[in-house]
């Protein structure tokens, strides 16, 4: 990440040839004293010396090879707009070669030593942490005319962080390859892929709330589709794909195997009438709720894959078109399940409407469905229905949106469990001459179907205002709570019916955050900017809980003659853990210097 450069305009620069390479630099360079102090760390001050450049060209012609490559060095919120609480240096590297040819290329590398980063939490201001990182990318492609294209992707990266206010530690690494193919022959469609992936993380004690715990996990897919188009305006397309992993959590591991394969075909006879049927099967559903798990970064301990395990999804969607602002729906489907040595299978059919119009010099688009299902199992028939609204408009000058939407009994991964949920959001914005101003927010809660506990929540609201350069202010909210999976990135909602999941890999969290921003250009050459942010939460996890707390200050003052920059700057960050049992840490940092923008070639 570099910093943003002075807000005053820069002229364009010019490049300069070497040989066949045409290459700018532009970049600062800055100077100043730096005092960082806190109640966990050493205190220290002093003379630093700084700056942040990119250099951008080409070698023979752009087509052939361009780049561009950004280092800085010793970057902070108080000294410059890097979003770092320490000074924090890197690079960032990007090369595209070959792009005007039948074999276009891309390399990208990016390092950062001691950068700010964050530990992930729904819907909250994240833990703040610092630490190291590096991730190297390569693209490859090979487009020639009427023959197969094949593209080919790697990415490797690692990162070792600490989180402030404690003494953890936590780690992530990622190795990736993905390969694709497609070709057309004779009105077929056909592409071909392979994937491989590895992840290895440390989540800090902290967050677990048990010793620093280790998961890693490896998973390879292969994958295939067709698609051709049918008379009467129609077409199908068919798929099949495998896929394997294995996963290693605590002392338990894990491994399978899953087959898929998908169905689809539709025709529209008339102009206001479609038909589709489809059909997907899964020789390994438990394997396809360990998968979405592990798409998530968590993993399932122990978990058994060798019991019979699958599932089958037939369904038809005849659509008919009233009017041009009126669709109707009609479906079927069929679902059968064997899953944990039980046999389960439930029948469907719905209904649904969807109606679009223009309403008071805006848009009103509004949707509408009811689902009867009937299950194998009990007998017992259930109702679901779903509806969703959004509404935009320009109403005397005011910008207008609004949505809604509101489900009961909607079908999950597994037949055995309902989802419920609804959601809101609406805002308002508004131009008077240079005065501006903006208000919106929005709500969402989601809940498995008569099942306590199992419901995640959130709130927020965000406003702003502000006239011309002279002053902006904003200001945001947020609530949330639930339920969570620890990651080596964060905390991730749950991506399958909690209840299936051992009770000790759930983790519950609440919480509220608030923030406020102000920055104003009183005169052509002076920027003054602050922000402040501050989260509370709760994390209960393994049967422990912890009271959590983050704020962060920062404040900048930058003043331009010519292209000299002076600048003064303060940042603090103070975050506590009641589980980890030390007082919050706090740790502020002040910077004083000059900066000179230089266009070097």
């Amino acid at each position: 990440m570099m910093i943003a450069l002075p807000l005053m305009a820069i002229p364009a620069s010019a490049q300069i040839r070497f040989g066949e390479t045409s290459t700018s630099a532009t970049g600062t360079v800055s100077s100043g004293y730096n005092a960082t102090y806190g109640n966990m760390t050493q205190s220290s001050h002093g003379w630093t010396v700084g700056g942040a450049a990119t250099f951008s060209g080409s070698f023979h012609n752009p087509n052939f090879l361009s780049y561009d490559f950004s280092p800085y060095l010793n970057q902070s919120r108080a000294n410059s707009n890097f979003q770092s609480i320490s000074n924090s240096s890197g690079l960032n590297l990007s090369t595209n070669i070959f792009s005007g040819s039948h074999f276009p290329g891309s390399i990208s590398y990016s390092k950062a030593y001691n950068s700010e980063g964050n530990y992930a939490l729904p819907g909250l201001a994240n833990y703040v942490t610092h630490g190291n990182s590096d991730t190297v990318a390569i693209n490859w492609s090979a487009l020639l005319p009427n023959l197969p294209t094949f593209t080919a992707g790697f990415e490797t990266g690692k990162s070792n962080y600490s989180v402030y206010g404690t003494d953890n530690t936590g780690k992530n690494t990622f190795r990736s390859l993905n390969l694709h193919s497609a070709y057309t022959i004779d009105g077929f469609n056909m592409s071909a892929y392979y994937t491989k992936g590895s992840s290895q993380a440390m989540i800090p004690e902290v967050i677990s709330n048990q010793a620093a715990t280790e998961s890693d996990s490896s998973s390879n897919s292969l994958g295939a589709n067709l698609s051709h188009r049918l008379p009467l305006n129609g077409s199908f397309t068919a798929g099949v794909s495998r896929s394997d992993w294995t996963s290693n959590y605590l002392v338990s591991n894990s491994t399978g195997a899953i087959d898929v394969v998908n169905l689809a075909a539709g025709i529209h006879p008339t102009r206001k009438i479609s038909l589709t049927a489809s059909a997907t099967y899964s020789d390994n559903l438990s394997g396809q709720l360990y998968q979405s798990v592990i798409a998530a970064g968590g993993a399932i301990p122990g978990l058994t894959t060798n019991q019979k395990s699958d599932s089958v999804d037939m369904e038809g969607v005849t659509t008919y078109a009233i009017a041009t602002d009126l669709q109707v729906t009609a479906s079927a489907e069929r679902r059968t399940q064997d899953f944990l040595g039980q046999s389960y299978g439930v029948t469907s059919y719905g209904q649904s409407a969807i109606f679009t119009h223009s309403a008071l010099k805006g848009v009103l688009n509004a949707a509408a469905s009811i689902t009867e299902n009937t299950s194998d199992n009990s007998g017992m028939d259930t109702l679901g229905f779903s509806t969703s609204e959004n509404y935009s408009s320009l109403i005397f000058g005011w910008h207008v949106t609004g949505s809604f939407g509101y489900a009961q009994n909607v079908q999950t991964l597994l037949v055995t469990y309902m989802n419920s949920f609804y959601n809101y959001s609406g805002s308002i914005r508004r131009h008077w001459g240079r005065f501006n101003m903006s208000v919106g927010g929005g709500g969402s809660r989601t809940a498995l179907t008569e099942q306590a506990g199992t419901s995640n929540s959130s709130t927020s609201y965000i406003g702003s205002f502000g006239y011309g350069s002279i002053i902006t202010a904003n200001g945001s909210y947020s609530k949330s709570d639930g339920q969570a999976l620890e990651t080596g990135t964060g905390l991730v909602g749950v991506p399958i019916p909690s209840p299936i999941l051992p009770s000790d890999l759930i983790s519950l969290f609440g919480g509220k955050s608030l923030s406020f921003g102000l920055s104003s250009i009183p005169t052509k050459k002076l920027i003054l900017s602050a922000n402040y942010g501050k989260s509370d939460s709760n994390t209960l996890s393994n049967g422990i809980g912890s009271q959590n707390q983050t704020s962060q200050y920062n404040a900048l003052i930058q003043y331009q003659v010519r292209k000299l920059n002076f600048v003064s700057g303060y940042s603090r960050l103070d975050q506590g853990f009641s589980s980890a049992g030390t007082k919050p840490e706090i740790i502020s940092s002040y910077y004083m210097g000059i900066s000179r923008w230089f266009n070097f070639f």
